[in-house]
């Protein structure tokens, strides 16, 4: 079974926050006290925002580099994801013993995937989810960037009463996403590309809340892939060759 056939449809896009050590249970959070009555998208929105540290916390993040690690059958799979929302790019990579397994880089409008060395064509439907990962707080760009929300009530995510918001992308696409009503925080994300991945071990980072595990269960994958963050840096010098 190769790596690359099962891993890089599902890691490309799934990806988008992180997080080092030091993490902190999630029922160690303050609640935002959500109430399970809300019936408007924005207010879901508005309370994950203040829950993670607020606007103005984000707003003083420009651009995040982050590494991830998962075990993959005793493979080592190592994760690269640079969001710089300050120029709109944004690179994820996957390698495996070494080696460059897949890559997607942004710049200048113009995405390209490499697998296995190899460019391969970008589906028109995977652009809308491409965009929204040059920023590591999407969440505060639905609106500018055309994402319309729609609440579909409550539901449980891992034992927790969680409200469901479906994003529909301007190119059509769907994903829905899911933010405790205790805490306001994200716990799961759900997509045909992606599948479900779930966000626990949340920890402050800079004044901001992030989480430290990742996990991704897809129909193309056996078992659920794990991936833990072990590298995060807010703010840092890149150049044109950490796109490259």
């Amino acid at each position: 079974m190769k790596i690359t056939s099962l891993l890089v449809p599902v890691l490309a896009f799934g990806i988008s926050q992180s997080a080092v050590s030091n993490s902190i249970p999630l029922t160690n959070y303050p609640s935002t006290e959500v109430s399970s009555l809300e019936n408007d998208p924005q207010t879901v929105i508005a309370n994950y925002i203040k829950a993670v540290g607020g606007q103005a916390n984000i707003d003083k993040i420009r651009n995040a580099y982050m590494e991830a690690e998962a075990d993959f059958q005793g493979t080592k799979i190592e994760m690269l994801t640079i969001s710089d929302a300050e120029n709109s790019r944004m690179k994820q990579q996957t390698s495996a013993m070494g080696n460059v397994q897949q890559k997607t880089v942004l710049v200048d409008g113009k995405c390209t995937m490499t697998v296995m060395g190899q460019e391969q064509p970008v589906p028109e439907e995977m652009m809308g989810m491409i965009t929204l990962q040059t920023f590591i707080f999407p969440e505060t760009k639905y609106e500018e960037l055309g994402v319309e929300l729609e609440l579909r009530g409550t539901e449980e995510v891992n034992g927790e009463e969680a409200h469901a918001i479906v994003l529909n992308l301007p190119n059509g696409m769907k994903t829905m996403e899911y933010f405790s009503v205790k805490s306001g925080l994200k716990l799961k994300t759900s997509s045909d590309v992606a599948g479900d991945i779930t966000y626990t071990d949340y920890q402050d980072i800079e004044g901001v809340l992030i989480p430290r595990t990742v996990t991704i269960q897809s129909p193309m994958l056996p078992f659920a892939l794990e991936s833990k963050f072990v590298t995060i840096e807010f703010n840092r010098e890149l150049t044109d060759e950490d796109f490259k």
